[in-house]
């Protein structure tokens, strides 16, 4: 198991008020597999993976991510070859004034010499077929090129667990075909993806199984066939 969450409560301060987000919430997700999780806005699915990925803290339970509690890595280390966060805008990962100039000093940020730096962006521009767009400003991307620039940014630190928050908004048909398909090659790769989103097609059509987080609880994983012949909330044709 990579991933292992026990017990997770989570609440926010809301001028006197407490307001709870993560009611004792429990997943486990084993190492290669890639796990939807669905629901209404309001859920507490982007506080799920933000507490995942050690952005915010829970205030009871336990986070185990290889084995290790989750409060153990200490610095950087937790993105160092390990996790990585796709966030809902992926302008905000970015930097510099162009595709190219944002790898490069992500590189040179985790610790690569100018060499492995150029060898690594060469490798995810053209992994990514981005090579056309090195000189462009990230912002005057489209959407699915600005979701593909940024997911590629990322790969730089070599992750094995991917979260993506609502990775298919804002993109076209055409784009989320071609990020299902990058997505399936890099779970083909061994790398473990936990992603939130609304598109249930698109979660049907990547994912080993899906869950629902409803009003900050945890209250279905199946397999995608299970869980939408199975519930009520959602059905779709796939």
């Amino acid at each position: 198991m990579i991933l292992n969450l026990q017990n997770i409560y989570k609440d926010y301060q809301q001028d006197k008020l407490v307001v709870p987000v993560l009611k004792d919430i429990n997943l486990q997700v084993e190492e290669g597999e890639y796990v939807a999780i669905m629901g209404p806005s309001g859920s507490g699915k982007t506080t799920l993976l933000n507490v995942i990925a050690g952005q915010y803290r829970p205030y009871a339970g336990k986070i185990y991510l290889f084995g290790k509690k989750l409060s153990a890595y200490r610095g950087n280390s937790l993105y160092r070859n390990l996790l990585a966060l796709l966030p809902q805008n992926p302008q905000t990962l970015f930097l510099r004034n162009s595709v190219e100039e944002d790898y490069l000093e992500f590189c040179r940020m985790i610790g690569y010499d100018r060499t492995e730096a150029q060898q690594k962006t060469e490798e995810l521009l053209w992994r990514f077929e981005l090579k056309h767009l090195r000189k462009r400003h990230p912002y005057d991307l489209s959407g699915g090129e600005q979701q593909k620039a940024a997911l590629g940014k990322l790969l730089l630190s070599n992750p094995k667990v991917l979260l993506l928050d609502e990775p298919t908004k804002g993109i076209d048909a055409c784009a989320k075909h071609h990020l299902a398909e990058l997505l399936k090659e890099l779970k083909k790769q061994g790398i473990t993806i936990l992603m939130v989103t609304h598109d249930i097609e698109f979660a049907a059509e990547v994912s080993d199984r899906c869950g629902m987080l409803f009003q900050g609880q945890m209250i279905s994983m199946e397999t995608p066939e299970r869980f939408f012949q199975g519930n009520s909330f959602y059905t779709t044709a796939a």
